[in-house]
């Protein structure tokens, strides 16, 4: 599959579910990559460094034993993510998106990712991400709009609590198309089962979601999420 292919397939359809491993019990990780298998879902890994939020995760040796057909798709939310994405790469990534608040080249940064190749299908590349906290215009990224398969737009920021700031979303989204119509817009935080439906009829091209997936029954929790995206 080349890289086009995959953004042709992520744009096809309903919005995808990209749904946190980390939400997942950590004692068996392997139940969890089934029960997204069985759904079809992404499996998204969220790599924090303590610094640019406060919680510290997991990294690329994670990503790594995680052994599955899914796409994986990785946002570093770390100061320089620049010195992190080859190891990531490396690990079995299929979507490296970053914090451009928090790099110091974004423009060197998706080309890097844009330039290795992908673990899984040498073929098709590793799709190149900028993520934008809910302050961050989306013309933020204007200088380098040629070199952006997918905008992650988060709904809630590292100084912003439990805010909800999906209300704003639409309009971002908006603002994404306008700038490359092709670009994949993915949301990402504050997702829950009760909203979800209203983010997909907001048009993104996948929603992330984590701890809403994972708590209390799962499969149970996937089904629903799905049916609220599919209207």
């Amino acid at each position: 599959m080349t890289r086009q292919a995959l953004v042709d397939e992520l744009r096809a359809g309903p919005p995808k579910l990209s749904v946190g491993i980390l939400a997942a019990d950590a004692m068996n990780f392997g139940a969890a990559i089934e029960l997204l298998e069985r759904f079809g879902a992404l499996v998204h890994l969220d790599v924090m460094d303590g610094r640019v939020w406060p919680r510290i995760t997991a990294g690329s040796s994670l990503l790594a034993g995680l052994r599955t057909r899914l796409l994986k798709d990785v946002h570093l939310l770390v100061e320089r993510p620049e010195k992190h994405i080859e190891d990531f790469a490396k690990a079995g990534a299929d979507l490296i998106s970053f914090s451009v608040e928090h790099c110091r080249d974004v423009a060197a940064a998706l080309d890097l990712i844009g330039a290795l190749p992908n673990a899984n299908d040498p073929q098709r590349g590793i799709l190149r991400g900028a993520s934008l906290d809910p302050a961050t215009p989306v013309e933020a990224l204007a200088p380098v709009a040629d070199r952006i398969d997918v905008v992650v737009l988060l709904a809630v920021g590292p100084t912003t609590g439990k805010q909800d700031f999906i209300a704003g979303l639409p309009d971002k989204i908006s603002a994404v198309r306008q700038l490359r119509s092709d670009i994949l817009v993915f949301v990402d935080g504050a997702v829950t089962k009760e909203n979800i439906g209203r983010v997909a009829a907001m048009g993104p091209n996948a929603i992330v979601t984590g701890s809403a997936a994972f708590a209390g029954d799962a499969a149970e929790n996937i089904r629903y999420m799905l049916e609220q995206i599919r209207g």
